[in-house]
């Protein structure tokens, strides 16, 4: 079925599915609308779904060695590009300053001043968090 709406969709077929299984609309929709009480709480495409609940780029960064890691988030609160570090368990999540996408020279930075780490890489979201952090956001009215 889902091949089929797949092939639809490529043909310039417009699809309507409703659905709560936000993980298999994402695979095949490239557009969605959310509606709740008989109101439109969003309709556009998923990247903007994606880009109004998280306007900035998020990285998460796992250092190597959890005893230093004090000392990596003091690294990045020095960079001009990061607004906020918070220390989720063994994860760092650094929110880059608006407009800040190009995140290489921070990696770099990081490397040259000593510290090593596991994983450097932007944070996912999905349909289903994008859809969370909406509907939290507007107080669960969606």
């Amino acid at each position: 079925m889902r091949n089929m709406l797949k092939r639809l969709g490529e043909m310039g077929k417009t699809i309507i599915v409703s659905s709560h299984i936000l993980p298999e609309l994402a695979d095949i929709c490239n557009k969605v609308g959310i509606i709740n009480r008989g109101e439109m709480g969003f309709n556009g495409p998923i990247t903007e779904l994606i880009k109004t609940v998280r306007p900035q780029t998020v990285l998460e960064i796992m250092p190597t060695d959890l005893n230093s890691a004090s000392k990596l988030v003091e690294c990045l609160k020095t960079s001009q590009m990061v607004e906020r570090v918070d220390m989720k368990a063994d994860l760092l999540e650094v929110t880059l300053q608006p407009g800040q996408h190009d995140y290489s020279l921070l990696a770099q930075q990081l490397a040259i001043a000593g510290h090593r780490f596991k994983r450097f890489a932007e944070a996912e979201t999905n349909l289903e968090a994008a859809f969370m952090a909406l509907t939290k956001a507007t107080g669960d009215k969606m």
